[in-house]
This record gives structure tokens, C-alpha cells and sequence, in this order.
């Protein structure tokens, strides 16, 4: 693996969540190359700073993206979340099911 990727493990746990809200850990970690446990405190700051929604369902998670969030950095700070995920997400189809996973 390169030693450096435009793309923070942030940016590509939100679009493995994009990609399947309903994905564990230890699948987002193994995709992204991180720990079970980086991907946790990821989801927390994502959770915690409104990117994210996190809803308790069986005995999985389930989590939803708040589009209208903006980028973090000045830089990109006039883009919302959705923009990245338009960019960089899954493909989908005319119906927004994804044909393609950019977490695969």
C-alpha cells in the first residue's frame, strides 16, 4: 500500500458506510486497513459532530448520513457531505441502489 492517499480514514469510513449502512466494524476496517477500534472512534467523531446517526436495530447498527453537512477543512468547507459521496460513493442506479461499492 502507498504510503499516503489523498482521502483520511474518515473520509473512507463515511463512504463505506455510504456504501452499506449496515456494515460492521470489523468489515469497515478490514476495507479500509485500520482496527476495528479505529473504526470506532472514527464513527464516534462522526456521530458526535453530526455527520452521523447511529440507530440500535436487532442487535446491529444501522447508520445514517446527514447530506447537508459540510466539509471540515476551509479548503473544502463550501462542500457538503453529499457532494463527497456524489463524487466518491457507490454507483447507483436510476432508483439510488448502489451498483457499485467505492468500499469494495
Amino acid at each position: 500500500m502507498a504510503s499516503w492517499t489523498f482521502l483520511s480514514n474518515h473520509a473512507h469510513v463515511l463512504l463505506c458506510v455510504a456504501a452499506d449502512p449496515d456494515r460492521t466494524l470489523h468489515d469497515i476496517a478490514e476495507r479500509v486497513g485500520i482496527t476495528e477500534r479505529g473504526v470506532q472512534l472514527i464513527l464516534a467523531d462522526l456521530i458526535a459532530e453530526g455527520y452521523l446517526e447511529r440507530e440500535r436495530v436487532g442487535r446491529r447498527n444501522h447508520y445514517k448520513i446527514h447530506p447537508e453537512g459540510r466539509l471540515r477543512h476551509p479548503l473544502e468547507a463550501h462542500h457538503r457531505l453529499a457532494d463527497l459521496v456524489a463524487a466518491l460513493g457507490p454507483d447507483t442506479d436510476d432508483g439510488g441502489t448502489p451498483k457499485r461499492s467505492s468500499c469494495e
